[in-house]
């Protein structure tokens, strides 16, 4: 006989921690250019309007590629999915650490927010497959958390990040990019191995925990 309560809390353990890191590090990702400012605009000689624009692109790249991403989700499974989305933004992340120009950070903002485009949706997709109704309520508030977690480490992150400025010949502003890029393409590799698609793949599962989900 399933326990219910037990059942959810394996889930839970399983599930929400490594997805709430993951969220964490795609909301620093889309925070680190804000920090980079600081130091970026003046080293590439680029104007407010120009950073602005830059920056917008990313929910430009998000907007149209969103509905679609969602789609190859269902088609590939969250594991492979969710794989490519990390390991492809943290790609991007580390190439704007040597962005030359406006054109290059315009393209590679956009390409970022492609990218990134369905991770926060598929989520939520992905909790409609491993939880009850009557649970999910509590476990989108409970991954949301994270968000608020990646404000509080971000800035001070930010922070130290740009205080590198001139270590092994490179900027602070492009040691904001690699160190936090480098982390989503590690999270990444990692997913393609912990991350199942479905209850009815999980090897943590027993057959009848798998039977009542």
């Amino acid at each position: 006989m399933v326990s219910e309560n037990h059942l959810i809390s394996k889930i839970t353990w399983r599930l929400m921690p490594f997805l709430g890191i993951l969220y964490l590090i795609a909301y620093i990702d889309r925070q680190n250019v804000s920090y980079a400012k600081l130091q970026m605009v003046d080293a590439l000689g680029m104007s407010e309007y120009a950073y602005g624009l830059g920056a917008s692109l990313f929910f430009v790249g998000y907007f149209i590629f969103e509905v679609p991403a969602n789609l190859f989700l269902t088609r590939f499974g969250a594991r492979i999915w969710f794989t490519r989305i990390l390991v492809s933004w943290g790609l991007v992340t580390i190439a704007l650490a040597f962005t030359q120009n406006m054109t290059m950070f315009y393209i590679l903002r956009f390409l970022l927010g492609l990218c990134e485009a369905g991770f926060f949706p598929g989520v939520l997709y992905l909790l409609t497959l491993w939880f009850p109704k009557d649970y999910r309520g509590r476990m989108v508030g409970l991954f949301m958390i994270f968000s608020a977690l990646a404000n509080a480490v971000g800035a001070p992150l930010g922070g130290m990040l740009l205080d590198l400025d001139g270590t092994l010949g490179l900027a602070g502003w492009e040691w904001v990019f690699l160190a936090t890029g480098v982390p989503a393409v590690i999270a990444g590799v990692i997913t393609f191995f912990y991350l199942d698609d479905t209850p009815e793949k999980a090897k943590f599962l027993s057959e009848d925990e798998k039977n009542w989900l």
